[in-house]
């Protein structure tokens, strides 16, 4: 059996294995057996390190967020709200099937007024929309409990606390009779920059808009037509009021430009614009929703299709009022206009002639 493994082991090739009594291979070189230490060292200090920024990752993840409405939520939303395609609409909004937005856009000038003023109903399950604007005019009841414009009411709260937004909100909260929870607050100057980042915007302009105000250095001159708009032309177009529908007409601009921007939102380039379009965002809308709450209704906006966009504009009638002109709206005008902000019901088109609002009365501004 001796004779039989030596002449094995003897054959070319075979290499003879070592007695187990043998003590193991390690490095005869001193300098070579610290490389090897070294190495070592390193490969677990690198993984310590993996593991930790691992650790303090999922722990930013589920890190609690206070939004300015005392929300309460986290980035580990934020992100599913952008990414995930299942997640209902309501579940960012404590489960509620609506939700109520104040939209203002704050005039450029000072005091700085509140030149729009729209709420927007969105049902969450249905993506139907009602916007509703509020005549910048309307004699409102402030929270002092005064009765005056609702565009003075955001200078009168700057004056009094710096509650400019909040004195717009509560105003608009006592005439139509509901909370409404959530605001985002537009800085023109920055409104232009975001219309640029999203590449302009399309609209068919019914007449030609022409103004000229040298003390405010502002000409209107845009001409009729379907054309493509930049943010500075778009500005001007929602500001036009200086014909005989006057701040009506000038609603209609504003809900026009809203379908406008929904529908260059929705092009298929935007994505290559996102950067600017979020730097712009930064600095043309204020808000207290939640970051994943915007991310999720982002993510939804090519679903939101125009004709389950519909908008009108309080009825109101003109006034005067110790030598000053208001708009004032009877409990019947603002009862129509909650009507139609809380009728979510899908649009269902139909064949039959529909009859024309009065638009000197405010009416259905046509979403």
């Amino acid at each position: 059996m001796d004779k039989l493994s030596d002449k094995y082991l003897k054959r070319p090739g075979i290499k003879p294995r070592r007695p187990l009594s043998s003590p193991p291979r390690y490095p005869q070189n001193e300098a070579l057996r610290k490389r090897v230490s070294a190495h070592r060292r390193r490969q677990n200090t690198s993984f310590f390190i993996v593991l930790g920024i691992g650790v303090i990752l999922v722990a930013l993840l589920w890190w609690p967020i206070t939004t300015q409405s005392n929300r309460q939520t986290n980035a580990f939303n934020i992100v599913a709200g952008a990414l995930s395609p299942t997640r209902p609409l309501s579940s960012y909004f404590g489960g509620d099937s609506d939700v109520r937005i104040l939209v203002v856009g704050i005039d450029l000038e000072p005091p700085h007024r509140s030149d729009t003023v729209m709420v927007i109903h969105l049902g969450l399950d249905t993506l139907q929309a009602r916007v509703v604007s509020v005549p910048r005019d309307l004699r409102v009841e402030l929270p002092t409990g005064d009765c005056d414009k609702l565009a003075h009411a955001y200078p009168y709260g700057e004056q009094r606390n710096e509650q400019g937004l909040e004195w717009v909100q509560q105003s608009v909260e006592k005439l139509l009779g509901i909370e409404i929870p959530y605001y985002v607050q537009i800085n023109f100057e920055g409104f232009i920059q975001f219309v640029d980042a999203l590449g302009g915007v399309d609209i068919d302009v019914e007449k030609a808009l022409k103004y000229r105000d040298r003390a405010q250095k502002l000409e209107i001159n845009i001409a009729p037509g379907y054309q493509h708009m930049d943010g500075e032309t778009l500005l001007k177009y929602v500001r036009f009021r200086h014909d005989a529908l006057g701040d009506i007409g000038r609603m209609q601009h504003q809900q026009t430009a809203i379908l406008a921007v929904l529908e260059s939102l929705k092009r298929g380039d935007t994505y290559r614009r996102l950067p600017a379009v979020i730097t712009s965002m930064r600095d043309t809308f204020e808000t207290n929703l939640a970051w994943d709450q915007i991310a999720a209704l982002s993510r939804q906006i090519p679903n939101v299709h125009n004709e389950n966009v519909r908008s009108m504009t309080v009825p109101s009638e003109p006034t005067m009022r110790n030598g000053v002109s208001y708009q004032e709206a009877t409990k019947e005008m603002v009862a129509q206009a909650i009507s139609f902000m809380e009728d979510l019901s899908p649009y269902v088109e139909t064949s039959e002639p529909v009859e024309e609002s009065n638009d000197s009365a405010g009416g259905n501004g046509g979403g």
